[in-house]
């Protein structure tokens, strides 16, 4: 029951399946960036499907592309659009995808009654999101990767992103008319030779110095991975830091 901020992939993979992805099958991935989760549908709904990545980002939208003809994915198409305009072609998708992404939206409701538009009778809505209502928990003191987990969960917050959609979740896809099916969670853990949360201070050092959660000093990224695996050195100590969750609904 695991699942790493680096690679969302095996959670993502089997809540797809389980929805009911296939072959054949029509997808729209919303708020795609750089096409990791439009590579493993279009890989599910192979070359009778089609899959149709939008983002906002012109540059994400760029990568997607390329990371899909690296794969030779060619059942796989990107469009950069807003998802607060109406999405294309609508009553004609089997199933809309969105991993990380409503939780960034400031009216989730209206983004998925757009969703609901777009897909035909029946059609599925799956949604991955992230929540840290439950978190973090560990057995013991681990006081760096507490104050490292606040600094990420203080940057998104301050960015505008609800950090308990993973709970939300549910009810934003009643509230937008879609009959919810199933609700599942998982952990995301420091556990061994993971090192998730010195990759997501990595990869977001810049955005948290922005918003005053922390300085350059305070992180010292040089230093921190070394000093928060010194912290986690008890044999088979977990830190939870997250929850991810999954739903999938459907079009009445």
């Amino acid at each position: 029951m695991t699942t790493r901020f680096v690679r969302q992939e095996p959670f993502t993979d089997q809540l797809l399946v389980d929805a009911g992805v296939a072959r054949g099958m029509r997808v729209i991935d919303l708020g795609c960036g750089g096409g990791d989760v439009s590579c493993l549908l279009a890989k599910l709904v192979g070359t009778e499907g089609q899959v149709i990545g939008v983002d906002r980002d012109g540059p994400s939208v760029a990568r997607a592309r390329e990371n899909a003809d690296s794969r030779g994915l060619s059942n796989a198409t990107f469009v950069q659009q807003d998802l607060s305009e109406p999405l294309p072609e609508p009553h004609s998708f089997d199933a809309a995808v969105a991993r990380r992404v409503l939780m960034y939206l400031p009216s989730p409701v209206d983004t998925l009654r757009r969703v609901a538009a777009a897909l035909r009778s029946g059609g599925l809505a799956i949604f991955q999101e992230a929540d840290a209502t439950m978190t973090p928990g560990r057995h013991r003191a681990f006081p760096l990767h507490d104050r490292v987990n606040e600094w990420i969960l203080q940057t998104v917050a301050r960015e505008g992103a609800n950090v308990h959609m993973g709970f939300d979740l549910p009810g934003v896809l009643a509230q937008a008319g879609l009959d919810v099916e199933h609700v599942r969670a998982v952990a995301e853990i420091e556990y061994g030779a993971d090192h998730s949360l010195f990759a997501i201070t990595r990869a977001m050092q810049a955005r948290i110095i922005q918003q005053g959660v922390a300085t350059e000093a305070e992180i010292d990224i040089e230093t921190l991975e070394g000093r928060l695996s010194a912290e986690r050195t008890e044999v088979g100590s977990i830190y939870v830091r997250s929850m991810s969750f999954g739903a999938w609904a459907r079009k009445a």
